[in-house]
């Protein structure tokens, strides 16, 4: 069983610090083709995330201004967090309980990375696979 630290191997982390507008975010976000990042303070703790979502119900759908409005006053601060011992599954359980799209994995604060749907959906399809394929053979093999 995949576990969560086996899962981001040495990815690159994406995130963006607390101060900063979010045109700057939104325009960081586009540049990665990523649909959430998660916020950092100047001691690079973990303090919330900015999610697509958020852009849509707390700054578009507001008519807010987003070259003046700063990440800190629309990230989302009640984060689900995953952590690096645990299961693929265990991380799956918890979006599907929570209905979000990302996990965060952190330990004591510190971002180890993020974990999108996509991601852990791959990992099962391809156990899936894996299993069809064996019992496959040991069908036709008898």
């Amino acid at each position: 069983m995949k576990t969560v630290k086996e899962l981001l191997g040495n990815r690159e982390l994406f995130f963006v610090k607390t101060g900063s507008t979010i045109k700057e975010v939104v325009d960081y976000m586009a540049g990665k083709n990523i649909g959430l990042v998660p916020v950092l303070n100047d001691e690079s703790k973990l303090v919330g995330v900015f999610s697509e979502r958020d852009l849509v119900r707390r700054v578009i759908a507001k008519g807010e201004d987003i070259s003046s409005l700063i990440v800190d006053d629309i990230m989302t601060k009640e984060l689900i967090l995953g952590t690096m011992d645990e299961s693929y599954e265990e991380c799956l359980q918890k979006m599907k309980k929570a209905r979000i799209r990302h996990i965060i994995v952190a330990e004591n604060g510190e971002l180890k990375g993020v974990l999108s749907i996509r991601d852990l959906l791959e990992v099962d399809l391809n156990i899936k696979a894996e299993t069809i394929e064996t019992l496959h053979n040991y069908i036709y093999s008898t």
